[in-house]
């Protein structure tokens, strides 16, 4: 049993042991990329199996997928999938901040994020999310939404407070999505988050 969700890792792990009962071998192989990723078969996943699970199950998951990792026993291909998007959404609040106070500055948005692409804040999300969906304000309903980028910060936090560290920013960057929701963003595209900071005149 392959499960390709996102997902808390006891829930992970409990399901692995439930299976195993059942003589079942069991991984977890969260996806990760866009939409059009899918469409195209170059995801990336990140495994969370034994080694032997992991090579038996690799040349299925390349139909769908050009990045295959193997994380470690159950469990860890959740917690990388879970890290990642922690610190894809923390960087997409501190896009907004940014894009918020260059503009109160007088700077053009645009330049400001061609500039950051070009320097160490250089990222996927300067790239995607902020010139592809902040700058110009769209937000799109069939993408990553609001609600869903809450769900997995939920489980990041979970995790965070299960062995003890206090995930500040990430608690941080919850709040500022709950406020995003409860304005009416729960279901777009969650980089609508820069609203809140910057909003459109």
């Amino acid at each position: 049993v392959v499960d390709l969700s996102t997902c808390p890792v006891d829930v992970a792990r409990d399901l692995a042991q439930r299976f195993a009962l059942a003589g079942m071998d069991f991984a977890d192989a969260p996806v990760a990329r866009t939409r059009q990723a899918a469409a195209d078969g170059t995801l990336s996943v990140t495994v969370g199996a034994s080694y032997q699970v992991f090579e038996h199950i690799r040349p299925l998951l390349a139909h769908m997928a050009s990045e295959i990792t193997h994380c470690g026993d159950v469990g860890s291909g959740q917690i990388v999938k879970l890290m990642n998007n922690m610190v894809l959404m923390q960087t997409v609040v501190a896009l907004a901040e940014a894009l918020a106070i260059a503009g109160r500055a007088g700077m053009d948005r645009k330049v400001l994020l061609e500039g950051l692409s070009k320097g160490s804040a250089d990222s996927f999300a300067v790239r995607n999310h902020g010139m592809k969906s902040m700058l110009p304000r769209i937000f799109a309903t069939d993408a990553f939404s609001t609600r869903y980028a809450l769900k997995d910060l939920s489980y990041a936090l979970a995790l965070a407070q299960s062995v003890g560290v206090d995930a500040s920013g990430a608690k941080h960057a919850r709040a500022l999505y709950t406020r995003s929701a409860e304005a009416g963003n729960a279901e777009v595209y969650y980089p609508a988050v820069v609203n809140l900071l910057d909003p459109p005149k």
